[in-house]
């Protein structure tokens, strides 16, 4: 097998999404998921870019006829569950910082309704 040297390059859309990653190999690149490569699919081109559509096109048709028990399919549902999990509960981006006196003026008067902050 041919020495794969790590491509390092900004993907966008699905393969970034995935983390496909991109390898130079004699005498093109190659592109494939981060997990086992004997279970992951591969794309081949002469350059980057027709590497990634290779590996676009035969992702989708791997997710299109593999069983739901397949390794690259539970993979990817994973990480798309994962991501559609974190953004449903991402945190507020501004959260209004409090002093330590405001916020226990503001659990006093829960019970002390008659008092005055």
């Amino acid at each position: 097998m041919p020495r794969r040297k790590k491509h390092n390059i900004e993907l966008d859309g699905l393969p970034k999404l995935l983390g496909a990653e991109v390898y130079q190999e004699s005498p093109g690149f190659i592109c494939l998921l981060p997990n086992d490569v004997h279970e992951s699919v591969v794309g081949r081109g002469g350059s980057v870019a027709e590497a990634v559509d290779n590996w676009d096109i035969k992702l989708q048709a791997h997710l299109r006829n593999a069983g739901d028990d397949d390794p690259v399919v539970v993979f990817v549902k994973g990480l798309l569950n994962k991501k559609a999990y974190t953004e449903q509960v991402a945190p507020p981006t501004s959260v209004a910082k409090k002093s330590r006196e405001q916020n226990i003026a503001e659990f006093e008067a829960q019970f002390y309704s008659g008092r005055k902050n």
